[in-house]
């Protein structure tokens, strides 16, 4: 089971990512992000396999409000702001990570889903 430190910041939506289905396997640049994000966007987290499950609802002036629950049933309550820094998605939940800012990155693996990766550990995954 993942820590709720290793919880990825976001997840679940109604708009297209802003490339082809094609695309996939390839890390969402600033571009990218922006667009998918501007208008705020809900995202599933995590999944089968991932240790946790839930959602979160990313609004367009920079705060996430959302929770997940682990596969051993804990609640983890998420809530913040988010901002894109150059081709990363940078969060900063008040609960978790101690506070701290997180700086992802996402990895298209298919048109509505990204791995997480913070440096060069998968840290989730988020789907819309």
């Amino acid at each position: 089971m993942r820590s709720a430190l290793a919880m990825p910041a976001v997840l679940f939506a109604l708009v297209m990512v802003p490339v082809s289905a094609g695309a996939a396997d390839k890390t969402l640049n600033e571009a990218d992000l922006t667009t998918l994000l501007a208008g705020g966007k809900t995202l599933g987290l995590g999944g089968k396999g991932m240790g946790y499950s839930g959602t979160i609802t990313l609004t367009a002036d920079g705060k996430g409000d959302g929770s997940a629950k682990t596969d051993g049933g804990t609640v983890i309550t998420i809530n913040g702001t988010w901002r894109i820094k150059g081709d990363r998605f940078c969060r900063t939940w008040k609960d978790l990570d101690d506070g701290k800012e997180v700086c992802e990155t996402w990895r298209l693996t298919s048109p509505n889903h990204v791995d997480v990766y913070n440096g060069k550990k998968k840290i989730g995954a988020n789907s819309w």
